[in-house]
């Protein structure tokens, strides 16, 4: 992600995710909602062809209007429909799914996973269970090659960028767990990126809140669940240890 941007027209998370891409493609992005992404791309000369697409016909007609106003009509085509039923096989280069929960990314990559045999890369910005795509891509033959975090407007967002290969490549030199490389970022981790102390106490903080809601649960599955989350607890405080030693 060493590509020098110019004068940013859109949010620090969408400069972030533009980064990832190191050459002119033809690039999907899914979820485009207003085509910022695209149009930010085409105006820089960084994209050979653009494809927005949308399941809602608000957004989808949002987009419309934004290609054709900033007059890249010819460079940047807007599709109405679901995920990845948009694309046709072999059609883009560069996938971008950005802006969606964990859960959603993985559902939309995993029923269009017969448009991905040419795609040459994927930008995945999850707003939430960045491990769930981590585990995906693992498991589907993707080997992780950059890895982000931003904050924009005071909320934390990370960036994971994805091309065929092998998967373990990222996880060789994890000093923990792969289970909790997955919740924390391989790359991320090997570049000591200087916002994982925030993500990390982010993390605790959140045990923290659920377990604070549990106090008064005296059911089995309760305590349960409080084990569990202390458990939790232990393993991101010694992560935040490892991080105080390492002087991230």
């Amino acid at each position: 992600m060493e590509r020098e941007m110019k004068s940013s027209k859109i949010s620090d998370r969408l400069s972030a995710v533009a980064s990832c891409i190191n050459a002119e493609r033809v690039v999907a992005d899914i979820g485009a909602d207003h085509a910022q992404l695209l149009i930010y791309l085409a105006e820089r000369g960084w994209l050979k062809k653009g494809i927005a697409g949308e399941v809602n016909r608000g957004p989808f007609q949002n987009a419309q209007k934004n290609v054709r106003e900033a007059g890249l009509e010819y460079q940047i085509d807007v599709r109405l429909g679901d995920g990845l039923d948009v694309l046709n096989p072999g059609e883009a280069e560069v996938i971008v799914l950005a802006g969606m929960g964990g859960a959603t990314i993985t559902s939309i990559l995993s029923q269009g996973n017969d448009k991905l045999s040419h795609v040459k890369q994927l930008i995945l910005q999850p707003n939430n269970h960045g491990e769930q795509v981590r585990r995906w891509l693992y498991h589907q033959g993707w080997e992780i090659d950059q890895e982000e975090l931003v904050n924009d407007g005071e909320i934390l967002y990370e960036i994971i960028s994805a091309r065929p290969g092998n998967p373990d490549q990222p996880y060789k030199a994890s000093p923990f767990e792969k289970e909790m490389m997955e919740k924390l970022g391989p790359l991320l981790c090997q570049k000591h990126h200087p916002l994982l102390p925030k993500k990390v106490m982010e993390e605790i903080s959140s045990v923290d809140r659920i377990l604070q809601g549990l106090q008064s649960a005296r059911s089995p599955q309760g305590e349960l669940r409080r084990k569990e989350l202390q458990l939790q607890r232990e393993k991101w405080e010694d992560v935040r240890e490892w991080l105080l030693k390492e002087k991230i």
